[in-house]
């Protein structure tokens, strides 16, 4: 999961930095460097975000 991809499914859901982080259960800091590219998401943050890119945030909600 690239950063561009975990912007582009936010900004495709019209949702905020701190609305998935508290969909996905961590912070908006986690977030943030995700879509900077410092980090990448891991474990269960990582299967969330590939439900949401497939099937949208209302799969996850």
């Amino acid at each position: 999961m690239t950063a561009a991809r975990i912007q582009l499914i936010r900004k495709r859901e019209h949702i905020s930095q701190g609305v998935l982080a508290t969909v996905l259960n961590m912070s908006s800091e986690s977030v943030q460097k995700w879509e900077q590219g410092k980090t990448k998401p891991q474990g269960a943050a990582l299967r969330l975000l590939n439900i949401i890119d497939k099937k949208g945030i209302t799969a996850v909600i």
